[in-house]
Parts: structure tokens; C-alpha cells; sequence
């Protein structure tokens, strides 16, 4: 019995070996791959420590059987071989898993990519719905394992990897255009595409960063002409115009005239750094007064990003502040809040009859509505100037820095609307001339075409 005992024991111990081997395993920084195993945690779920405590525990006692009890010697190896073995099996689970995911991974052999280092992930969404369309495999590429877990949870249903680019992948699309994109091109063989995430007058719309991608998208004649007056020498076959694909289902002037207008009112971000601001939320409870003022119904969209800057968000306190009281007092259908960051931006740009912006890519996707557009020149006291050095507001009323032209712009955009006419013409230089009446087809195309 005592060697019965000891026979047993040193099979349990031996799988100490196994499960050593078993929890060095790990499954690759994948999440919504066909075939990966939903069960798989990323951590093992033990650790050798734990198996090695209970070895140590369960050969004690079984000893002391043997010594002691010698009627509960047998019982005592079995329970050591029950539970190690457990363990075991617990721990060669894992590692089966591990393997199986990453076969899933290889095997899904993705086409498409898009790989991602900003830090808002929301800008992946601005394209993915047209990727999807294709039905061609696609993947996000998160640069770091954080990024990793926030897109996972951010697009429960896409197949995520993190690291490099799969090997399978033969186009690589950048809607972001951070400075660590470089490492993800140095890996990779694909053909590497800057999207970008808007189309306007800001700085980084005309960064030298472009200059190391293998294609630039653009949306239209407007772009080209913007690196071009920044010194920024692009070859026309690395040039690729798509127009604007989030302006599908825009209505251009389908909204008639309310009396008194809807109005959005879309601020960008507040920047850090006051002389780099081009945001208007600084004065943004003066427009939105002198909306209410004049009767309007105003939607109030805030901008995603910047919202670790103190005093814009006490700013948009304030504004959906001025917005419940007049709703209470007058009982107009102002939007705010939650609830009109929820809304499309379609739906926005659909339901009103005018826009008040400042320096962002959410003008140049309002130019598709051939709508009114009012525009804050934050950096500027002359809005001829301002128009001058941001061609986006030459269809644009022009509020200056210091409001003097507030009224003055109000009332013309939501009066006789001189600049009406302009429009049409604007939307077609930035949205990619006539071919715009279908904004999708064109990135379509292209994702067709790197995707073979």
C-alpha cells in the first residue's frame, strides 16, 4: 500500500512539468476573429506558484499518511493525483486555447487593415462603415496593448490585433495621422493609405507627415491645393481623390426655411495652447444668446475630443445650461447634451437650416447640404483676412474675434443669404467636383482595388 501510495503521488507530482510548460503560453492581442475561442482570458488562469503550493500541501499530508494513518495513505495520493491533476488539465486547457487562437488568427488572413495610434478612437468609425460594405476582410491594428482593450470595447463586432500589420494584408488605411504610424509602415509590405479623419483648414491638413504614406486620399481639388501652397510636393500618382464618404445621405437644401431657423451650432476642440486655438467655445454662450435672441431652435453638438481642457468644459456646462432654461421658458425643442452627440451627424446636418462652426472638417462635410454656414474666426479681427488664409470661409459668414460682426453674420446667413450661389461651388472643390453625387463610390473603388 505504501508503494501503491508513492507510485500514485509521484505521477500527480509529474505534472508539475506540464503545467510549467502549459502556463508560459499566451494567446495572441487578438479580440473578434472568427473562430477565436470567447472563453480565452489573456492572463493564464493560474499561476505555477499556486500548483507548486498545492504539491507541497498534498504530499505533506499524503506523508503523513504514510506514517501515521497508513489507512488513509492510498486516499490521501489519490486526492494529491485528483486535484494536481486537475490543475493540470486546467493549466494544458489554457495552452490548447492559446494555440487555437492563434491559429485563428493566421487563418483569418485579413486584406484590409486599418491601423490605429491616436488616441480618440471614434475616427476609425468615420470610415469603417464603407469598408464594411466591400465584404472584404479587414482588421484594426492597435498600436499598443491599452489601445488595444479601448477599441475592443469600442467596436465590439470588427476583429482587432495588436502590434504589426498581418502579413495577409495588402492595403493599410490611416485615418489618424500620428507621428508612430511610421513603425507600422516600416513593418509592413501593404500599400499604406492616409485617410485622415476631416478635411480642413487646420495645420495638420497639410502636415509633411502625408509625405511618407504610398497613396494620399483626398477629398477633393481643395486638398491638392492645400499642400501645394504648404510647399508640400506630392506626386499626383500618390494622389487619389475619393470626396467625402461621411456626406452619404445628406440633403442638400431639402430642409425648408423654418421661421424662426434650426440651427447647429458644432464647435471644435479647444486647443492647450490659446495661440494655437481656432475653436470658438471661448465666446460659444455669446452665439448661442444671440441665436436664442433671434428665436432659433439651436442644436448644440460638441466635439468629441478636448475634454481635458477645464475651461471649455465649463463652457459647454454653461451652454446646455442656457439652452434647458430657454426650453423651459419658451418651449422650443433645443438639442443638447448626450442626447445630440447620439444623433447621426446626417440627421444633424439634415434637420436644420444652419450651421455655426469655426475651423473644422465638420464645415467642409456641411458644404454638402449647400446650407448657410457661419463661421468663427478665432485668431482674427479682420474676417477678410481670416478668409484669406482659410479658403473653407469663402462660403462662410465670418464672425470675427472679438463679435463685432456677430449680428451682421447672423442675420445675413439666416436672412437674404447673399452667399448662396457661392456654395454650390465651394461644395464641389472640396467634395470632389461632380462625381460627389455618389460620395462612397470612389473610396469604394480604392478599397477594391488594394484589397485583391
Amino acid at each position: 500500500m505504501i508503494l501503491v501510495a508513492v507510485v500514485v503521488l509521484l505521477a500527480a507530482l509529474s505534472t508539475g512539468l506540464l503545467v510549467r510548460r502549459s502556463l508560459t503560453a499566451r494567446p495572441p492581442l487578438a479580440a473578434h476573429v472568427p473562430g477565436q475561442p470567447t472563453w480565452l482570458s489573456p492572463a493564464p488562469p493560474l499561476r505555477f506558484r499556486a500548483w507548486a503550493i498545492a504539491a507541497a500541501i498534498l504530499t505533506a499530508i499524503t506523508v503523513a499518511c504514510i506514517l501515521f494513518a497508513p489507512a488513509f495513505q492510498v486516499a490521501a495520493a489519490l486526492l494529491a493525483a485528483a486535484v494536481l491533476g486537475l490543475m493540470a488539465a486546467i493549466a494544458g486547457r489554457y495552452a490548447s486555447g492559446c494555440r487555437e487562437s492563434q491559429e485563428a488568427v493566421d487563418a483569418f488572413a485579413p486584406r484590409l487593415a486599418v491601423p490605429y495610434a491616436g488616441k480618440v478612437g471614434v475616427h476609425i468609425g468615420m470610415w469603417s462603415p464603407w469598408i464594411e460594405r466591400t465584404g472584404i476582410p479587414w482588421v484594426i491594428v492597435a498600436r499598443t496593448p491599452a489601445l488595444f482593450r479601448e477599441l475592443a470595447a469600442m467596436y465590439p463586432g470588427t476583429p482587432i490585433v495588436q502590434g504589426t500589420i498581418p502579413a495577409s494584408v495588402t492595403g493599410a488605411f490611416y485615418p489618424h495621422g500620428a507621428a508612430s504610424n511610421a513603425d507600422f509602415i516600416a513593418g509592413s509590405a501593404a500599400t499604406h493609405v492616409f485617410l485622415g479623419h476631416g478635411d480642413s483648414d487646420k495645420p495638420l491638413s497639410a502636415s509633411d507627415r502625408v509625405l511618407q504614406y504610398d497613396l494620399v486620399a483626398v477629398a477633393g481639388q481643395a486638398a491638392i491645393d492645400r499642400f501645394a501652397a504648404a510647399g508640400l510636393a506630392i506626386p499626383a500618382d500618390k494622389i487619389r481623390v475619393i470626396g467625402r464618404p461621411q456626406t452619404e445621405g445628406i440633403l442638400p437644401g431639402r430642409k425648408r426655411r423654418s421661421r424662426p431657423p434650426v440651427v447647429l451650432y458644432a464647435p471644435t476642440w479647444r486647443h492647450a495652447d490659446d495661440s494655437l486655438n481656432v475653436s470658438s467655445l471661448a465666446v460659444a454662450d455669446q452665439i448661442v444668446q444671440a441665436l436664442l435672441d433671434r428665436g432659433c431652435t439651436v442644436h448644440f453638438r460638441r466635439h468629441f475630443a478636448g475634454q481635458n481642457h477645464v475651461e471649455a468644459e465649463a463652457m459647454i456646462v454653461r451652454v446646455n445650461e442656457l439652452l434647458e432654461a430657454d426650453h423651459e421658458r419658451t418651449g422650443r425643442p433645443h438639442q443638447w447634451g448626450a442626447e445630440a452627440m447620439e444623433r447621426p451627424l446626417i440627421d444633424a446636418f439634415n434637420d436644420v437650416d444652419a450651421m455655426v462652426s469655426d475651423v473644422s472638417g465638420i464645415v467642409v462635410d456641411f458644404m454638402a447640404s449647400t446650407k448657410p454656414l457661419v463661421m468663427y474666426a478665432a485668431q482674427y479681427a479682420d474676417p477678410d483676412e481670416f478668409r484669406a488664409t482659410h479658403p473653407t470661409a469663402q462660403a462662410a459668414y465670418v464672425i470675427d474675434r472679438d463679435l463685432t460682426q456677430l449680428d451682421t453674420a447672423l442675420d445675413a446667413a439666416l436672412g437674404k443669404d447673399p452667399l448662396a450661389a457661392v456654395r454650390a461651388e465651394r461644395a464641389d472643390y472640396y467634395l470632389g467636383g461632380p462625381d460627389r453625387a455618389e460620395p462612397a463610390a470612389r473610396f469604394i473603388a480604392l478599397l477594391e482595388e488594394l484589397g485583391r
